[in-house]
């Protein structure tokens, strides 16, 4: 994609640099870096106070739910708001707005306004409402979230931006659910960036580390533009980037971090999925964790597990909504929304449904550069630009948002036509659709799409192993390689029972091979052209999956995966055994044949 980005980001702008250096993708550019400007485009709104400060939500067993001005959800008993208490440290110091509502609505008599008067409105008003289920309401806190429409929004704490570059207040919010106050971060900027500014910083990407592929570079900045818009896109791809010591790995965390800005927060070293999501519970913002190493040990494995499985539930539509008791033998719920940025020195080995959720970029070790100084200010110079770049970053993508689904959806279709499935198709164009809206303003045409042929190409056969099939490839090899007890101490595998059944020979100890496996729910046709595996959670064959996560009959499912093995319509008989229900598994599986 290189050549056809620089050619089509730098045609329609005027620049100095010579026609050569804008072909080779490595044009000089300390001076646009170092004087980097960045045009204003247009000025927020000021925010507008409407209404009244305080949003009854409504009651539930004798509390009462609202927002009040400082935006954070609230729970009162009745006994409390029926005498007033606490009612007062909800409305003082809120701002001469909220204080002259206060005293137009429950003046007294020495002109002050009274706190039980207020509680009795707010009971008032949340009895209007009706019965409120915090559980299951649409709590939306920090992050980026679509609304009603379609639209971007962007929860900055105190305030909401949206794609038009307007600001208003929460609580006058027509996004469709319940916008929460938290910290204040650093808001978007609506200021407009250079194409010229921008392909610059994607070249420096290019050239600070050691990128495996060529188009690694590309699917880093594309994933950073997506996670940039939190839980707006329909699917929300996340990425894993490893390489070993002296990779520049951290470094690249990051400048994620550095361009992303307070909405992603800072880079969590070691974290539990129970920490990520009580600290981010209602959230739609990037995460980006570091030190994210597989570990043998057991307790250190099952965290690595919770958090996989936390951001395969982050991924799709309303993200990952979580149930869990509590010591008051309450229930409390929790959602989290966005894409999830991990890197380590060792390679992680996902599971099939995890693999097709993330991009996986490897780096190489960064070469000795021949001028170290001239490469430390390189970089430098690359980490302060994406800083003062974050407002502005997160202003054009959120800007942009509004070309995302149709821009996404004919990615999709390119993805799909090149052999990739559904899956892939929706995680290689989310990346893609990121790097497109950051890079290039306008609808996206044919040439941009070519251009990102290699790319897509890269992403679809780099996720092919981490189809469904490999998951039934697991499990058949799990069972080939169990070894099972015989008579007399001695042990053979599955896969050297079946060779010597199949071929109707055995090894000079093991005598009838088919009674041996016959034992353990694996019986021969008699044309040994296949063999056949008992099905059923509590079958012989199921207790060779018993301390696996195939248990209590999965490895049916799994097996089923496979092109070739196929579950008996009824049940068949094997001698004198009676008749069972059966998975055929073609012989030559066993030795890998097609």
């Amino acid at each position: 994609m290189t050549d056809i980005v620089q050619d089509l980001v730098q045609s329609p702008i005027e620049t100095t640099s010579s026609p050569d250096s804008a072909t080779s993708g490595k044009r000089t550019s300390q001076t646009a870096f170092a004087n980097a400007e960045f045009v204003p485009r247009k000025q927020a709104s000021s925010v507008a106070k409407k209404g009244d400060p305080i949003t009854p939500l409504g009651h539930n067993a004798g509390n009462y739910y609202l927002i009040p001005p400082s935006g954070q959800l609230r729970k009162f008993s009745a006994e409390s708001l029926e005498s007033g208490r606490g009612v007062k440290s909800l409305l003082v110091g809120q701002g001469p707005d909220v204080e002259a509502w206060c005293i137009e609505r429950f003046l007294t008599q020495n002109d002050s306004w009274n706190p039980k008067a207020a509680g009795l409105w707010i009971i008032e008003r949340c009895n209007e409402k009706g019965v409120f289920d915090p559980d299951r309401a649409d709590f939306r806190s920090v992050g980026v979230w679509r609304d009603r429409h379609g639209l971007a929004v962007a929860h900055c704490g105190n305030c909401q931006f949206l794609s038009d570059g307007s600001v208003d207040l929460l609580q006058s919010s027509s996004i469709g659910a319940i916008m929460v106050g938290a910290g204040a971060i650093d808001p978007p900027s609506f200021v407009s960036i250079s194409a010229n500014l921008r392909l610059d910083l994607l070249n420096r990407i290019r050239e600070l580390w050691g990128w495996k592929q060529n188009t690694d570079a590309d699917n880093w900045l594309g994933w950073v533009a997506a996670a940039c818009l939190g839980g707006f896109p329909e699917w929300r791809s996340h990425l894993y980037v490893h390489g070993s010591r002296g990779s520049g790995k951290s470094k690249l965390l990051e400048l994620a971090g550095a361009l992303l800005g307070d909405l992603a927060g800072e880079v969590i070293n070691d974290a539990t999925e129970a920490g990520l999501r009580q600290s981010r519970n209602n959230e739609a913002r990037p995460l980006l964790i570091d030190e994210f190493e597989p570990d043998e040990n057991t307790r250190n494995a099952s965290r690595q597990d919770g958090m996989l499985a936390l951001f395969r539930r982050m991924s799709g539509g309303k993200g990952g909504r979580i149930s869990r008791g509590g010591a008051d033998h309450a229930s409390k719920s929790f959602r989290m929304l966005g894409a999830a940025y991990v890197s380590s020195i060792n390679h992680i080995q996902f599971e099939p449904q995890d693999g097709s959720r993330f991009v996986v970029l490897g780096l190489l070790p960064i070469p000795r550069p021949t001028a170290p100084i001239g490469t430390k200010d390189k970089l430098t110079e690359v980490f302060e630009l994406c800083r003062k770049m974050s407002p502005q970053f997160r202003g054009r993508m959120l800007e942009q948002s509004e070309r995302w689904d149709r821009t996404q959806g004919a990615i999709s279709i390119k993805a799909k036509s090149m052999g990739a499935d559904s899956r892939q198709a929706d995680t290689a164009s989310t990346i893609l659709t990121g790097l497109d809206l950051f890079l290039f303003d306008g609808e996206i045409n044919e040439v941009r799409l070519e251009g990102l042929g290699e790319t897509m190409m890269a992403m679809i056969s780099a996720a092919g192993g981490d189809d469904e099939r490999s998951e039934g490839l697991d499990a058949l090899d799990f069972l080939l390689c169990s070894s099972l007890n015989l008579d007399h101490g001695l042990k053979r595998t599955v896969r050297e029972l079946l060779d010597a059944a199949l071929s109707g020979s055995d090894d000079g100890e093991v005598f009838k091979p088919e009674a041996a496996l016959a034992r353990h729910g694996i019986y021969i046709y008699a044309d040994k052209k296949a063999f056949a595996v008992r099905s059923g959670q509590m079958s012989p064959a199921a207790m060779l999956y018993a301390n696996t996560k195939w248990r209590k009959g999965a490895h049916v499912s799994a097996l089923l995966k496979i092109n070739g093995i196929e579950k008996s319509a009824s049940a068949v008989r094997f001698g004198r055994r009676g008749q069972q229900r059966v998975l055929t598994v073609p012989a030559s599986l066993i030795s890998g044949e097609d």
